[in-house]
């Protein structure tokens, strides 16, 4: 099986580059470089044979890698050089992409949920509330000195938390009714993590057949803050605020576009259906020694 590189024509991505080429050594590989989301997809879908498809990047890279192999044989691999990536804190604790790119050549891949947004895929989360704003933006933050990239979530939380206008959805679930009002935070996850390493569902599962649903009621904004505290420490569920479901599909009306793995949706109407064992991942092992 031929290993493929998907990467954005970036100077981060030219200097991973020389560890691609130590690395697979020996094996057959190609690096294509992008320009466009389209492209991407372009790329992939006229590939003749499985391969093996390494997104290098952040999470957005990785979802539109998901929409051009979902319903494939292709085998994906994500290796984290993004500002968030989220997805891939639920696989591995390990950060340094060059450990986990050698790693991934001794894993295998096994079928995962991803879950159907209308007419697109996400293998990670899609959000509706204030945590949708905060991650359609996070990139729009101002570069400050001495704060890296990966902390760009939290500059965009201070930024946008205290001017959020509090958004009202309507949230159905396998034929019911689960929610109705103004909310402060709303996801929609298959993964654990979202927001930079924000733990908001840490009981997901990417191969339950079910998508699991956090919603946030609307709060002071003042209260915002304490907030996330109890998200950081894995202690959301005992606040009377927030309420969890698990469902197989379900359906958002929702005035604030949606943010899906780090791109921008617009609508206001969206269908949700999860996808079982529709993909082919790559899964690290951690008790492989390099």
């Amino acid at each position: 099986m031929k290993h493929i590189f998907i990467m954005y024509d970036i100077k981060k991505m030219h200097d991973f580059e020389k560890y691609i080429h130590k690395t697979m050594q020996g094996l057959d590989y190609l690096i294509q470089y992008t320009h466009s989301q389209q492209e991407i997809i372009q790329f992939i879908k006229q590939l003749s044979q499985p391969a093996r498809i390494y997104s290098v990047g952040g999470d957005g890279a990785l979802n539109i890698v998901v929409q051009a192999t979902v319903h494939t044989q292709h085998e994906v691999v994500v290796i984290p050089l993004g500002t968030g990536n989220d997805f891939c804190r639920m696989l591995t604790k390990e950060r340094n992409p060059v450990t986990l790119l050698k790693q991934s050549l001794k894993c295998q891949a096994i079928p995962i949920d991803t879950i159907a947004l209308n007419d697109l895929y996400f293998i990670n989360s899609a959000c509706f509330g204030v945590d949708s704003i905060i991650a359609t933006h996070v990139h729009d933050t101002p570069h400050i000195p001495l704060v890296p990239d990966s902390k760009s979530y939290i500059v965009s939380i201070l930024q946008h938390v205290f001017q959020y206008q509090f958004d009202e959805v309507v949230i159905e679930g396998d034929g019911q009714l689960l929610y109705k009002g103004p909310v402060t935070l709303c996801t929609f996850n298959n993964g654990q993590y979202y927001g930079g390493g924000f733990p908001i569902i840490p009981h997901a599962n990417i191969q339950d057949g079910y998508m699991d649903i956090c919603v946030v009621d609307k709060v002071p904004k003042s209260k915002i803050p304490y907030l996330l505290t109890f998200l950081l420490r894995r202690l959301l569920h005992k606040r009377k605020e927030v309420h969890f479901f698990k469902v197989k599909e379900a359906h958002i009306s929702s005035h604030i576009t949606c943010n899906m793995d780090g791109d921008e949706v617009q609508g206001e109407e969206f269908d949700l259906k999860v996808m079982p064992q529709s993909i082919q991942f790559v899964m690290y092992d951690k008790d492989i020694k390099l």
